[in-house]
């Protein structure tokens, strides 16, 4: 397995390196990063907050500002300041991965376990579960502990969701990492996993580490009918490599296979890569650089 030492964690996307992306002039970051409407279309995001949470209509919006002005105090991210987080694109009926994904859980005697990869508040969670998913096949990670909290107070469902949320650094060095919760709840438990706005937060060596982890997380006996897949959208380039800003690495889809075959070789497995672009970089935030695109990506177990 590729090694992360206990010194240089230079892909972990968090409070310890809020300094790296220029947070340290916090009126500038606030300016470009935040702003004070919702810019996105958002019902799906609503319909939940309303249906499943049952809160009032003419309280949802307040509530939605609540929790993004909580989350925005504990760590800065361009998708919380800019409510990327409200879309849910993945439910619109385009994505045909998700749609797959919720057959999958959803038939008749179904074993499939689903994980969402840097779930922030895990909104992707609680649709599912709006959708017929048995919340006790759910599962989700954040490297943010208060982010698993603030999930339950933005949808109200500490009583009732039976998902298994743990928080956790896919990048601790591997000896920390073979005992740690995250290793020890979704090794070898998982089918289907999904990650949005997720790989393009890290650099390729991190990206490396990632997918190896990501691997081990899937299940031994899935066949060639239902493979281990994972799927999402992520901002990617039609020029991959490393950010000038962020020095984080934004991949195509030859890229983005190129890391899957690195980690396929390590693991002996295989995996095919899908990948299409869906939209340019939006004017703000965009701190990827004029050749920015938001893509959507698939990657299949192939097998042996």
């Amino acid at each position: 397995m590729a090694s992360i030492t206990n010194t240089v964690n230079e892909g972990k996307w968090g409070k310890e390196t809020e300094k790296q992306l220029g947070v340290e002039d916090l009126e500038s970051w606030r300016n470009e990063m935040y702003v004070n409407t919702i810019p996105w279309e958002y019902d799906r995001f609503r319909e939940l907050l309303e249906r499943y949470s049952k809160i009032p209509p003419n309280e949802v919006e307040a509530e939605i500002f609540k929790i993004r002005n909580e989350a925005w105090g504990l760590v800065k991210y361009p998708c919380i300041g800019h409510f990327t987080y409200v879309k849910l694109p993945e439910f619109g009926g385009d994505d045909i991965e998700m749609q797959k994904a919720i057959e999958r859980l959803r038939a008749p005697d179904s074993q499939d376990a689903f994980l969402e990869l840097g779930g922030f508040i895990f909104q992707t969670i609680r649709r599912l579960v709006f959708e017929g998913v048995d919340s006790t096949r759910l599962y989700g990670t954040d490297l943010h502990a208060e982010f698993i909290e603030l999930g339950y107070k933005q949808f109200r469902d500490r009583e009732t969701l039976k998902a298994t949320l743990v928080a956790g650094d896919l990048l601790l060095p591997n000896e920390e990492y073979a005992g740690s919760e995250l290793a020890c709840t979704f090794d070898g438990k998982i089918s289907v996993a999904h990650a949005s706005n997720f790989f393009h937060l890290f650099s390729w060596e991190s990206q490396l580490v990632i997918c190896e982890r990501i691997i081990h997380f899937f299940r031994r006996d899935l066949s060639a009918k239902h493979p281990a897949v994972l799927f999402g959208s992520h901002m990617g380039s039609c020029k991959p490599g490393k950010t000038e800003f962020f020095g984080t690495f934004l991949h195509d889809e030859m890229t983005f296979q190129l890391l899957w075959d690195t980690v396929g070789e390590r693991t002996a497995t295989r995996w095919k890569v899908e990948m299409q672009i869906v939209g340019a970089a939006t004017s703000k935030p965009n701190a990827y650089g004029k050749d920015a695109r938001m893509v959507r990506y698939v990657v299949s177990q192939v097998a042996s």
